[in-house]
This record gives structure tokens, C-alpha cells and sequence, in this order.
């Protein structure tokens, strides 16, 4: 993602194919050894947002990648190798994500690469890393379209989340819509999905604007959708951009009903309620999806970061990305890079959000689509469940 950008829960069964079954919380490796050889370690860069316009995502999604590395060290590690992790801030810039990443190449030789919140953070870290030959794994979704063999993305991509979505709309809530979100490529690029879809489905794009970060007088726009008076408002706005649009908006009550593929409960949950009632939302992920693994991801997540803390899509994505790695790296029996992201395709579990398999023709994650509702509260209603849907990449072709 992206940016508010848009992902920790399901523990059931998880298969590496060929292999056992692992559990997914970290509960046990079933043949893994007990001891971990602390002189033969497997090492693990992260770099985020920890501070700037996606810091509420970045800390939250740095949680669930410690939960991740800490549940299969406590289980064995992997392949009874111990995971080593460094963390770093990019601090939300095109400039720290090239820096930290080439910290991470260059200089502390990790194996793989992990983390990342807005499309210009990751288009800057594989301008180092794919040259170096370096695997880096996405967990955030966005605007959909990298085809690159050392790149692995886990996050929702257009097909995944407008494509299913806005049938739905045209057919429950109205056939016209204005976008709005933040100048860069995950709004830019979404909103032309969101328009192709609207058209494919016999509805229409009335308006589309986007702003600089930081924007805080959205009024002259929210004049303009009142004139244009569309069905639907569909938000794409980045970090703490997206709370001034949600508590404008509702300020201003332009018209049209809210909705995106853009927001979760660390958003909702940091505004009145009042501000984000009835808004629909498409993520891959939410915490209030009913099972016990997830009441179970759940409780570990708030007994360690705090009962008042809740997880979101990209976060849960993180999650995700560790095991992925954990499970590639077993399937290959090596941390070769090269032998890492062969064996990662085909590679299936059963993550948080449910099953996800990851396709090796384009290096994406087949992952849920699911619609929530949200409530006073800033958590969400679970209206509809389209499933894991597989990643389309056009022209990608990588195995």
C-alpha cells in the first residue's frame, strides 16, 4: 500500500508442501529440533515507518513481525536455526527506505528483507535490492502491477479488492462514485481500477482528486462533491491524512456513501465513532473476524502490546510475510536467495485471515477479500466473504 496502508490471527493447520504440519501461532514445528545453534543464525532485516505520516501503521506492523519471529524461535526456529532480526525507521521517506536498505545489503548481509508501508517506500528499497539479487517480501497492499522475481508481495492487489468489491456496490449501494486520496501511485493507480471497474459494472466516475500529504482544508472538495452528487465516495488517503478527510467529511456531509479498500481499525478506532459509522471497507483482514485461532492471535497480540491495541490488514500481512519465509526456507533447506523464491511458489497455509497460497508466476499472495462494516466502536461487522482470490499481474510471467 500502500499507505494507511492497508494484512495476525487464523492458527489452524499450516502446510509447507512436501513437509508437515506447523502450527501457525507458533504453537510447535513438528520435527523441528529443539535446540537452536545461536552460532548459525538465519538473519532478518526490517525497516518501516516509525515515525513520519505512517507511524501508526509502521509500529503496529513491527508488532506482528516480532510476534511472527518470536512464536518459530520459541517453536525450534527454522530448521533449529535461530531467526536474528535488525529493525530500522525509514521514517517514511523514498531516501531512508534506499538507506536502510542498502544498510541491510551491505553491511549486515541480511537474507531477506521485510516490512515497508507506502508504494514510494518500496519502489525506493528495490531500486537497491532487486540489482543486489536481494529478496524483498511487501506485506502492504497497494496499487497492484510489480512483476519482479525478488520481490514477494502478501498484501491485496486491485483484483483482489476492487475487482470483487465494486459488484457489490453497483448492486447494493449506487453506480456512480468521486475518489478522492493522496498524490501518489496507490491512490493514482487504484482509482483507475475503481473507475474500469465502475464502467465493467454499468456505473461511472463523477470525480477523482488527489492531494499532498499533509492537506488539512478538504472543504473546496467536499463542495464539489455535494454538486456532483454521486452514489458512492470512495476515500484513498494516506496515514493520518485519512482521519482529517474522515472527521471532514463528516463535518461537511457532502452526500454520496463512504467506502474504500483504504482504512481498518487503527484508523476508525482513533476517531469518534460518529465519524466512521456505516463506512464499508474491503481488506484481506479484520480483527473481528469470528474463530477461535483468531481469538486465540488475538489475545497473544493484546497480552504482549496491550488489551486496549488492535491488529489490521497490513499487519497481519507481516505476519504472514515471516512464515512465508520461515516455510520457503525449510522447503529449500537453504537461505540461498535464489533457492528461497523458487520454493516459495506454491507454497499454501492457513494464515489469520484464512487460506492464502502464494503464485509463483507473478509472486503475489492469493489472499481473502472480505467486507466489514464499521461500527460506533471503530471495529467492524463482517457483511460479506469473497475468499482467497488468486493475484493478477498482467503480462507477469516469472515462473
Amino acid at each position: 500500500m500502500t499507505s494507511t496502508h492497508q494484512k495476525c490471527i487464523v492458527s489452524r493447520r499450516a502446510m509447507i508442501q512436501g513437509a508437515g504440519a506447523i502450527s501457525l501461532t507458533g504453537t510447535s514445528y513438528l520435527a523441528a529440533p529443539s535446540i537452536l545453534y545461536a552460532a548459525d543464525k538465519i538473519k532478518i532485516g526490517f525497516h518501516s515507518a516509525l515515525t513520519g505520516l505512517e507511524t501508526l501503521l509502521g509500529e503496529t506492523q513491527l508488532n506482528c513481525f516480532k510476534m511472527a519471529v518470536d512464536e518459530i524461535n520459541s517453536s525450534g526456529g527454522i530448521d533449529g536455526r535461530e531467526i536474528e532480526y535488525l529493525v530500522e525507521d525509514n521514517q517514511t521517506t523514498t531516501r531512508g527506505a534506499i538507506d536502510k536498505t542498502r544498510k541491510f545489503i551491505f553491511e549486515d548481509n541480511v537474507d531477506v528483507i521485510i516490512g515497508m508501508i507506502t508504494s514510494l517506500e518500496r519502489t525506493a528499497a528495490l531500486s537497491v535490492s532487486a540489482p543486489a539479487k536481494q529478496l524483498l517480501i511487501y506485506p502492504t497492499y497497494y496499487e497492484g502491477g510489480e512483476c519482479e522475481r525478488y520481490l514477494a508481495c502478501t498484501g491485496q492487489i486491485p483484483n483482489q479488492s476492487v475487482d470483487p468489491f465494486v459488484p457489490w456496490i453497483t448492486e447494493n449501494v449506487g453506480k456512480s462514485v468521486y475518489i478522492l486520496g493522496s498524490d501518489y501511485g496507490w491512490p493514482q493507480e487504484t482509482a483507475k481500477a475503481i473507475s474500469t471497474a465502475f464502467e465493467i459494472n454499468g456505473g461511472t466516475t463523477v470525480g477523482t482528486e488527489f492531494f499532498p500529504f499533509g492537506v488539512q482544508d478538504l472543504g473546496p472538495a467536499m463542495d464539489r462533491i455535494k454538486a456532483s452528487k454521486p452514489d458512492v465516495v470512495w476515500e484513498l488517503f494516506a496515514g493520518a491524512d485519512a482521519l482529517t478527510f474522515l472527521k471532514q467529511y463528516k463535518s461537511f456531509e457532502p452526500g454520496g456513501f463512504l467506502l474504500t479498500n483504504g482504512l481498518d481499525e487503527l484508523f476508525t478506532t482513533a476517531v469518534d465513532g460518529a465519524n466512521v459509522e456505516g463506512i464499508i471497507v474491503n481488506q484481506s483482514y479484520f480483527s473481528s473476524l469470528k474463530s477461535s485461532a483468531n481469538d486465540k492471535f488475538l489475545a497473544n497480540y493484546k497480552n504482549r502490546f496491550g488489551q486496549d491495541k488492535w491488529v489490521n490488514a497490513i499487519a497481519e500481512a507481516t505476519y504472514i510475510a515471516v512464515y512465508l519465509y520461515s516455510k520457503s526456507v525449510e522447503k529449500a533447506g537453504s537461505t540461498d536467495t535464489e533457492q528461497v523464491i523458487d520454493a516459495m511458489a506454491g507454497i499454501s497455509f492457513e494464515a489469520p485471515q484464512g487460506p492464502v497460497s502464494f503464485e509463483g508466476s507473478n509472486n503475489h499472495l492469493a489472499v481473502n477479500s472480505i467486507l466489514g462494516r464499521c461500527r460506533n466502536d471503530g471495529l467492524y461487522d463482517i457483511i460479506e466473504n469473497f475468499g482467497a482470490i488468486t493475484p493478477t499481474v498482467a503480462g507477469c510471467s516469472l515462473t
